[in-house]
């Protein structure tokens, strides 16, 4: 073969190995996510006269969701092009006051007496209500230790299931009362709260959930009472009582402060039926990446009650990790405390969720509903280029494009989140593919790292090293000619 002939198919050769490492890089820049590549899309509809405005992500979105930090938004013009937006959440969304707590307040047992009788000086009299009736008790403000004197005894004193707290130097609002309390364990412990100014006439405090303690080193428990509304202390008595269950003792209070302003409420969303795992748990595999905030376990049938750990896991492959331990119940005679609340799971970003009852124990008839809640997810955008604008939420793999918020022209962060707000139409839901290829690659590629992008990496890489391959060949063979 003459010099010329080799020198030509190399050419030939290193010019085709060049073409496809080109064809490689354009395949690669051209794999920049697009408004119908998501799994949810909207258009957005901006207050007249508004360049800069924010919208609420719906909880439709937030259930496809596919990066717990929620990298795959995006805000789109009518061009396809990503227009500037900052993801506001948390602070920039509820301004709380600091936590606090007040002082703790001892515990002044009341106590009633047979007949006619009265006990000793120093103690005063309380007014109760109950039913239609109203019956006197008494209370010793030097006695918080619950001993009587030789005296009282003498006329047949008798504690009743009931304390009281005098609160009326508290200044504060509270949110809820932390107690200090002994209590039987293995059992819900109701308390009825009520304030009163002249401890004759008093009014109801409504309260959400019962306490417990139940037995074992990682076992839900519960001191805390919370109130439905904040209660205003000042000048006022409250009386906390557990009419028919013994084995109660409240030793002191400590009331939180309740905050300035109010948390944004958070987006609620059912999960379907969990997969039964024996009699003693339930699985659920999750199609979003979203924190979850809390979850909200429901007994179908009245008259449940079970304890139950939480538990999750990132990965399929990962172990199970605790996330909480709480009590699920359902006693529809019981009044106000009926049912459970939510537990709190702290913004956990799962692919698998697992509840299971308490050791030896199984889960309540019927089953579990469960109701997972989201921290409230806001976008605020900059209008720029042409509109229609279009909000775009999951896509799996993609890689972040959100900017701080400072940089959204001269509003600062604490002033982003009272922009006027854009309204959705034209919502578009799109089922992603979550088997196969795709999907096992998206459980092992980093964040933001996409299965396509890497096989054109991977194509690029080979195109590069046939480029050189025949490079060197070429090399070599003009070389040996010489």
């Amino acid at each position: 073969m003459s010099f010329s002939v080799i020198r030509k198919q190399a050419w030939t050769n290193a010019v085709c190995a060049f073409l496809v490492a080109v064809g490689a890089g354009h395949a690669l820049a051209a794999d920049t996510p697009q408004a119908g590549d998501f799994a949810w899309s909207a258009n957005l509809g901006l207050p007249a006269g508004a360049s800069l405005a924010r919208v609420e992500l719906p909880v439709q979105a937030l259930q496809v969701m596919r990066s717990g930090a929620a990298h795959d938004v995006r805000v789109f013009n009518a061009a396809g092009a990503v227009v500037p937006f900052a993801l506001l959440g948390g602070t920039d969304l509820s301004h709380k006051a600091p936590f606090a707590q007040t002082v703790s307040y001892k515990a002044y047992p009341l106590f009633s007496t047979s007949g006619d009788a009265r006990p000793t000086r120093g103690a005063v009299e309380v007014r109760i209500d109950t039913g239609e009736q109203r019956s006197s008790a008494w209370v010793r403000w030097d006695r918080p230790d619950m001993k009587t004197s030789a005296a009282d005894a003498a006329v047949a004193a008798q504690p009743l299931q009931a304390a009281l707290f005098d609160l009326r130097a508290e200044k504060q609002s509270l949110s809820a009362l932390d107690l200090v309390v002994d209590m039987p364990h293995n059992a819900l412990v109701h308390i009825v709260v009520a304030s009163s100014t002249d401890l004759m006439h008093w009014t109801p405090v409504a309260t959400k959930g019962p306490l417990f303690q139940f037995d074992g080193g990682d076992a839900p428990a519960n001191t805390t009472l919370d109130l439905l509304q904040p209660l205003q202390v000042q000048g006022r008595y409250l009386r906390l009582s557990w009419p028919g269950q013994t084995g109660v003792k409240l030793r002191a209070l400590t009331g939180t402060v309740a905050a300035s302003q109010t948390v944004a409420a958070p987006a609620r969303a059912a999960l379907p039926p969990g997969t039964p795992d024996g009699n003693n748990a339930l699985n659920w595999n999750l199609p979003f990446a979203t924190p979850i905030s809390a979850l909200h376990l429901q007994a179908v049938q009245n008259n449940s009650l079970v304890p139950v750990r939480i538990l999750g896991r990132g990965e399929a492959s990962q172990p199970w990790r605790t996330l909480a331990s709480s009590v699920v119940y359902r006693l529809d005679g019981v009044g106000q405390g009926g049912s459970n609340p939510a537990t709190a799971l702290h913004g956990a970003s799962l692919h698998s969720l697992r509840v299971e009852a308490g050791k030896g124990m199984a889960l309540p008839d019927g089953g579990l509903q469960a109701t997972v809640e989201f921290a409230p997810v806001q976008v605020a955008f900059l209008a720029s280029g042409v509109g229609p604008f279009t909000l775009a939420v999951g896509r799996a793999q993609t890689a972040a494009a959100a900017v701080d918020a400072s940089l959204l022209g001269s509003v600062t962060p604490a002033k982003l989140a009272e922009l006027p707000l854009a309204t959705l139409s034209n919502v578009v839901v799109q089922a992603q593919p979550s088997g196969g290829l795709n999907g096992a690659a998206s459980r092992w590629l980093p964040d933001g790292v996409s299965l396509r992008s890497v096989l054109l990496w991977v194509v690029l890489g080979v195109g590069v090293l046939a480029l050189a391959g025949v490079a060197y060949s070429l090399v070599r063979q003009m070389a040996a000619k010489r």
